[in-house]
């Protein structure tokens, strides 16, 4: 129903869009969406210092309510990303593989059945 169309970091400020889908019949309920609810929303993702620009949206259009709006907060700091996790490097092996070592072994075996022939 609440979808963020643009979203925007410059620094320390923040710009975000939101919509909201106009309800279609009376019997869904009428939401308003004020800065205060916006900003609990973000709390996940940024850290909220104080609202720059203020907005309401609503579902319905009465009031003379819009369903997009435009938010601006300052944030304490940006957030950092995480950097991308180091692909795993095998370590070569000291020890000689399974098959080589069986290989081994079958040529020993033969040349000892070689040996006891002559």
């Amino acid at each position: 129903m609440l979808k963020i169309i643009e979203e925007s970091l410059n620094g320390d400020i923040l710009h975000i869009k939101i919509s909201v889908e106009l309800r279609e019949i009376a019997s869904r309920p009428l939401l308003m969406f004020k800065t205060n609810q916006v900003a609990t929303m973000l709390q996940e993702k940024y850290e909220i210092v104080e609202c720059i620009k203020e907005d309401i949206i609503s579902n319905s259009r009465s009031g003379n309510h819009k369903q997009s709006g435009t938010w601006v907060f300052k944030i304490s700091e940006p957030p950092k990303k995480k950097p991308a996790p180091k692909p795993a490097t095998k370590k070569p092996s000291t020890k000689p593989s399974i098959r080589g070592r069986m290989s081994k072994i079958a040529k020993e075996k033969n040349k000892q059945q070689t040996t006891e022939k002559r």
